[in-house]
């Protein structure tokens, strides 16, 4: 598809409370609020809301077979949102359930302040300590290690055996992170308006990746894995992942085309097509094929919160801080 052409096809729909995070369960866009509820949006443009949680939603994922939805709360609830409208009690607790996560081979991990809570899906989590609160969590594509992002950098925790265990360490704060398409780079995101990058086998191989105007708390990697790209500068900025060391020691690229500070990136499944978000509340779509760029979504003035993709790649979605969203129906990749 014609990124130009896109546009006119985009459903929108505007809720009352704020969202707070997205994720797909199937090709339905699944919107976080903060009044504690999840609203589904169908590529028929209905909606249908559930409410889950007594407060707001912190964080959502989507599971690995795209069956539910796992939802965390100020209430200290970990909530589990079936396709079928089942919804199941997994955590309940005083403290805030800050973080969650799913990993493509069946895991479950929500952290609440210190405390890391890890288990396959339907089954008693462990628990693990971390050295100081939990900013985000993430697994890696290969399934051999969850990641939280801490103060001084970030702990990484075998799913299987949790008791091993590995910290990469770089001063400062770490609020969000991730890994790469081969999981052999961990990537986190600072305070500092920088990333940084470790090689996990050799952590002593490790870099900064900085200069940019605002936080780069959204990346991700391009479906061929080659290489990284970067929220937080008013271009595209991508990074090498070719090499033995990735980009440690390498240049970025940018990409110019939109207007404003880049607020979210997403790759698209089996395509060199990416999705960008922008603070002013732009919504784009650049192929890496042929630098064409357009915007599906024109800004509004509300800042976008993140972009997605269905795990098929084929539809595509968006919300912003006021409560709107975006579903659009790309087609195959």
């Amino acid at each position: 598809m014609d990124p130009f052409d896109a546009a006119g096809a985009v459903l929108h729909y505007k809720f009352e409370a704020q969202a707070t995070a997205c994720a797909f369960i199937g090709s339905v866009l699944a919107v976080a609020g903060g009044d504690g509820a999840v609203r589904l949006c169908a590529v028929d443009g209905s909606s249908k809301k559930i409410s889950l949680h007594d407060g707001a939603i912190l964080s959502m994922a989507s599971n690995a077979k795209g069956d539910a939805l796992y939802t965390a709360g100020d209430d200290g609830n970990l909530k589990r949102l079936g396709a079928d409208g089942a919804i199941s009690d997994i955590h309940s607790g005083r403290k805030w359930v800050d973080c969650v996560s799913c990993s493509q081979r069946g895991h479950v991990a929500w952290s609440c302040g210190k405390t890391i809570y890890l288990a396959k899906e339907g089954e008693e989590p462990v628990e693990i300590t971390a050295p100081s609160s939990v900013s985000a969590l993430a697994f890696s594509p290969d399934g051999k290690w969850l990641g939280a992002a801490v103060y001084g950098g970030a702990l990484l925790i075998s799913p299987n055996k949790p008791e091993t265990t590995k910290f990469l360490e770089w001063k400062g704060s770490h609020v969000a992170i991730g890994f790469s398409t081969d999981g052999r780079f961990c990537v986190t995101a600072m305070l500092e308006n920088s990333l940084h990058i470790w090689k996990i086998a050799t952590p002593e191989k490790h870099g900064n990746m900085g200069g940019y105007p605002a936080k780069p708390v959204s990346f991700d990697w391009m479906a061929d894995g080659r290489s990284m790209l970067t929220a937080g500068a008013d271009v595209l900025v991508t990074w090498p992942f070719t090499g033995s060391d990735g980009p440690i020691g390498q240049n970025a690229a940018v990409f110019e085309g939109g207007v404003g500070i880049v607020r979210s990136v997403r790759a698209r499944p089996s395509s060199r097509q990416v999705l960008i978000g922008y603070a002013a509340g732009g919504v784009a779509l650049f192929d890496r094929k042929d630098d064409s760029y357009g915007y599906i979504a024109e800004a509004d003035g509300s800042p976008v919160i993140d972009v997605r993709f269905s795990p098929d790649g084929r539809m595509a979605g968006f919300i912003r801080e006021n409560g709107t969203a975006g579903l659009l129906d790309m087609g195959k990749p």
